[in-house]
């Protein structure tokens, strides 16, 4: 599995040039702002259990006292990372749906909203990160 995973990126980036020379400049660029919105997705996706695990671990901590309200936030900014991401996705793929080919009149125009996509992505990533270690911090106190 771990050869996998080093020869994947590799085979990827090879991949990319092959299929590059015959694209435009615009169309190249598509790709690659393309492949690094997935690739922040793809980071982050795997942390969704994790969350959802948090979020139930913060349940039967939470209370009227100062800490039981931090416990309560702390289980907020976990649920709004869930729904972000949930929210993304959905958004996403009403925005660039899987099958769809984009047309080269229409490059420039998907690119800018896929610099936006790019753009939120990594703010979901932020979120969620620091979600998951603010709440991993409470639970070890």
């Amino acid at each position: 599995m771990k050869s996998i995973t080093k020869i994947l990126p590799l085979f990827i980036g090879l991949l990319l040039i092959v299929s590059c020379n015959s694209l435009s400049k615009e169309e190249q660029e598509y790709d690659v702002i393309m492949q690094n919105v997935i690739n922040v997705h793809d980071e982050v996706m795997p942390k969704m259990g994790e969350l959802s695990s948090l979020i139930k671990s913060l349940e039967n901590k939470k209370d009227t006292t100062t800490l039981g309200k931090t416990y309560a936030k702390a289980q907020l900014d976990l649920k709004s990372s869930y729904d972000f991401m949930m929210n993304w996705m959905s958004d996403f793929s009403t925005k660039f749906p899987y099958d769809e080919k984009v047309k080269k009149e229409n490059v420039a125009a998907k690119i800018i909203l896929l610099k936006e996509e790019e753009i939120e992505v990594n703010k979901l990533k932020n979120q969620i990160n620091s979600s998951i270690k603010n709440a991993k911090e409470l639970l070890q106190q």
